[in-house]
């Protein structure tokens, strides 16, 4: 059986996650990688024993015609980058944010939808094993009727020595809109559109709490309504420890989980009887909890998995799709809606 083929353009940080998923699934085989710099695309091809490496997308493109194309370079390098695989009928698994501006989304949208061709955001979070976990109490009915979502981050992006204070080498965040926040807010977006379907109302609050950096803002929160329920999502640059928290209440189970700790979920269940006796109950499963998702998690670490819970699983859904010729795994007018929710809630920065 032929394998699929893959190529990636942007040889930085997440492209080793990318790139170390791909090594160990066998059907697929990365057969050039890229990068402006040419030392760091030979190191790359050297490291993973890819056989070409090129300095530009368009001579990689000239020569090769991949299932698909990750896209792992900086967000102002996605639109034109992301333009010319369309162009040339080629499948695209870009990294978040897919572009800088909605108008340029738009855009690459028309383009993906006239070549007949993916284009994917990586949005790897839907796919995480406790955010799968959680979808799965909502749809078998135990949470009950969903009322709300929170979705809740938390990252020292003011500490010493973070790259998105270093005032020498300005991050690539500098150039989106809300700032570095921006880096962040499609994964806040999509985690909480998942829950509350399309939404009709948006507010939102930023704040530099930190007057003395260079960013425009360093707090926000965010109100949205949507068509299923409400939610309440934020980002801190400031208050520790870090934290991904996803909590969503329902009429019969408030649930509760932690991306950047080992898969587990927090469950208080509705009971009748004695509360302390439910309390109890809740404990010894959350204890049993704490221990299956700690021995999941340093297995995942002992094998060698990406640290990325969940970017597996989306990548190899995507070349599922493109080998059995079906849908993307996440439907071009949902990333669409997304990109939407990002543009408005970045466009009420510190107004």
């Amino acid at each position: 059986m032929a394998k699929l083929t893959g190529v990636l353009i942007g040889c930085g940080a997440i492209a080793r996650e990318h790139l170390s998923v791909l090594a160990d699934v066998e059907k697929i085989d990365v057969i050039a990688v890229c990068d402006i710099s040419p030392a760091r695309a030979e190191a790359a091809a050297e490291r993973f024993g890819i056989a070409r490496f090129y300095s530009g997308h368009r001579s990689l493109l000239a020569d090769i015609r991949p299932d698909l194309v990750h896209i792992t370079t900086p967000p102002s390098s996605h639109f034109p980058i992301a333009t010319d695989c369309l162009a040339a009928g080629l499948n695209v698994f870009c990294e978040k944010p897919v572009t800088v501006r909605y108008e340029e989304f738009c855009a690459l949208k028309k383009l993906a939808r006239e070549k007949n061709c993916m284009l994917v955001e990586n949005q790897q979070n839907r796919f995480h094993s406790s955010v799968r976990r959680i979808q799965e109490l909502v749809r078998s009915g135990e949470l009950g009727d969903v009322l709300e979502v929170q979705v809740c981050l938390s990252l020292n992006i003011m500490g010493a020595g973070s790259p998105y204070v270093d005032q020498n080498a300005p991050h690539f965040g500098m150039t989106l809109s809300g700032g570095v926040i921006g880096d962040f807010l499609p994964h806040i977006a999509y985690l909480a559109y998942m829950f509350t379907g399309k939404i009709t109302d948006v507010h939102t609050g930023w704040a530099k709490f930190r007057s003395g950096s260079p960013l425009l803002a360093d707090e926000f929160r965010g109100m949205l309504k949507g068509e299923r329920c409400t939610a309440y999502v934020s980002f801190s640059g400031n208050a520790q420890p870090d934290g991904f928290l996803i909590r969503v209440a329902g009429t019969r189970m408030r649930v509760e989980t932690n991306l950047f700790e080992p898969p587990r979920l927090i469950v208080k269940r509705a009971r009748s009887g004695e509360p302390a006796l439910g309390t109890l109950i809740d404990g010894i499963a959350e204890s049993r909890q704490v221990l299956v998702g700690s021995v999941t998690g340093f297995l995942r670490k002992l094998g060698g998995t990406s640290s990325y819970d969940g970017l597996k699983e989306m990548i190899l859904k995507t070349y599922s799709a493109i080998e059995l010729r079906e849908p993307q795994p996440i439907p071009l007018d949902e990333i669409d809606e997304v990109a939407q929710l990002v543009d408005r809630l970045a466009s009420q920065e510190l107004s």
